[in-house]
């Protein structure tokens, strides 16, 4: 996928920790529309991945972090307006 086929609408910061000796870390979601689903790609941390309508996710059993903060992202997307034909 190209950067012209991605519409980034915000991030969020829904995590941050500070650490010893002055690190920071942070986790961060990006909100964006893409023309169809992307390939999940696994890696050492990830127990499942699958597309899910916005309005299941909630019924899943999440990970504690991400369940935390999705009533803070279902905010965010619901007050972005959905570009269905974005320029390009």
């Amino acid at each position: 996928m190209t950067a012209e086929q991605l519409t980034v609408r915000t991030t969020v910061v829904t995590a941050e920790v500070a650490g010893l000796g002055g690190t920071h870390w942070s986790y961060t979601t990006v909100i964006a529309d893409v023309p169809e689903p992307l390939e999940t790609i696994p890696n050492r941390e990830s127990s499942e991945l699958r597309w899910v309508a916005e309005d299941e996710v909630a019924e899943l059993p999440l990970h504690p972090g991400f369940a935390a903060s999705w009533g803070q992202l279902r905010v965010v997307t619901a007050s972005l307006p959905l570009e269905l034909n974005p320029p390009r």
